[in-house]
Parts: structure tokens; sequence; C-alpha cells
């Protein structure tokens, strides 16, 4: 069955669009050397297999490809994977960690979405971006390390990481799209990048811990209900000259006191 699945594509072995989908019987498997490519949906809703092992030669693992498998445990990404798909993981619930290969540059649409049990995941140095919910609904995620590269962190990329704490955010940054962090509600503290230009829609919606936050120099925008529900929000630091119109949409709570300098947290 194995072999008949892999077929040689352009010069490459690939395991084909849908070749083991739904199949719910299939507890594990190996893939054989020489593979380079696992297209969509290879491995959609394979609900009852729990480990992969995947081949050193791997390249490209297409979107949806291990969809609904929410029985895997754990898989190790091959060093030279250059390319993961939208939705890859996505509802992979049972999966607890994961390593990225130094080759990825980018976290495509929904890679991990609601991997509700992803603890922890070690970013390569060379990401650059995440895209669109890129980590939506990883409620038992604490803490995440951005790579110092990172440039771009598409809308709701960390919705609904509700076990989320803290996160350190790179110099490069430059903005923070919609929902970025909306409903990650054990968020207590974050600083923003010196150069962030913009806060995108509900950037912090629902972030209900966050109780201080230093607005940068640089922000020229400021979404609607970027602080909507961020009830215990006591201090939001702004620097001199800083135009306070832009505040107006943003559902700033009426308990946080807005100040001149660096933020202060108030009892």
């Amino acid at each position: 069955m194995l072999l008949a699945a892999c077929v040689l594509r352009d010069g490459e072995a690939e395991v084909p669009f849908n070749a083991f989908r739904e199949d719910r019987f299939m507890t594990s498997i190996e893939l054989p050397t020489g593979l380079t490519r696992i297209c969509q949906r290879a491995f959609g809703d394979c609900s009852s297999m729990t480990s992969t092992e995947l081949p050193t030669g791997l390249t490209s693992i297409g979107h949806w490809a291990f969809a609904g498998c929410s029985s895997m445990t754990s898989i190790e990404l091959p060093a030279g994977l250059t390319s993961l798909g939208e939705y890859a993981f996505i509802c992979c619930d049972s999966l607890t960690s994961m390593e990225l290969p130094a080759g990825l540059t980018s976290i495509g649409e929904g890679t991990f979405y609601d991997c509700s049990s992803l603890t922890s995941i070690a970013l390569p140095a060379g990401l650059t971006s995440l895209d669109w919910g890129a980590f939506y609904d990883c409620s038992s995620m604490t803490s995440i390390a951005l790579p110092a590269g990172l440039t771009s962190i598409g809308e709701h990329a960390f919705h609904g990481c509700s076990s989320l704490t803290s996160i350190q955010l790179p110099a490069g940054l430059t903005s923070l799209g919609a929902s970025t962090f909306c409903g990650c509600s054990s968020m207590t503290s974050i600083k923003l990048p010196a150069g962030l230009t913009s806060l995108g829609e509900g950037a912090f919606d629902g972030c209900s811990s966050l109780t201080s936050i230093e607005l940068p120099a640089c922000l020229t925008s400021l979404g609607r209900d970027a602080f909507f529900g961020c009830s215990s929000l006591t201090s939001i630091a702004l620097p001199a000259g800083f135009d306070e119109s832009i505040l107006r949409s943003a559902q700033v709570p009426p308990s946080a006191i807005l100040r001149f300098g660096p933020a202060v947290d108030v009892d």
C-alpha cells in the first residue's frame, strides 16, 4: 500500500494528494528514504496515528497534510525541510511540542491552528514571518521565543493562546495585525518594539490580565477595540508629544491612567 502511494513526479518521489486520508486504523508509519514531498491532505484525519517517521530528504509538507491527526503526540521534522504548508497540523490536539528546522523562513496560515496541547515550539533563527492564525487557539502554550529577524506577525497569529503569560517581540517588528493577541487572557506584560508604527483592530482584545503597557513614539495607527476587555489595565505609558486622539477608538478601560514616561503599575 505504501509503495503504491509513493509515486515519482517531476523526478521527485512524493506521497500524493489524499493518499492515506481518513485511514482511521493506521497507528504509525515509516516513510521510505528518497521521499522529498508530502502532498496536500496526504494524512488528513488519520485520527489513530500516533507517530510518523519522516525521511531525511523530505523538503516539503503540503497544505493540510496532517490535519486532524488528533492522536499524534510528536513528530520530528527533518533538517532539510524548507516548506511547511497552510494548516499542515491543524487540530493535531495531542501534539505537545515541536522543533522547526533551520531552513524554514515562514510559518503559513493556520499551520498549528487548534493544537490545543502544544506547550512549546522551537522556532528557527531565520524565520521572518508568521502568517494569519499560525498559532490560533494553541491554548496550552505558556511561552514562545520569537527570533530576532522576525519582521511580520499576521492577524490572529496568537488568538486564543489563553495560557501565554508573556512574549518578547523582536526589535525589527513594525506592525501587529488585527486580533494578534486576542483572548490571551493570561498575558500580564508585553514590551512593544520602539519601531512599531501600527497596532491592528482588537490587537489585545480580551487580554484581561494585562496590567500596563508602554506605547512607542513611532506608533501612528491604533485600531478599533485594540484594548477592549483589558479589564486589569491600569497604566498606559505615552511618549512625549504622543497624539492621544488615536486612543479614542481603542476602548481603553476607565481604570487605565495615561502617563507620559515609563510604564508604572497602579495598585
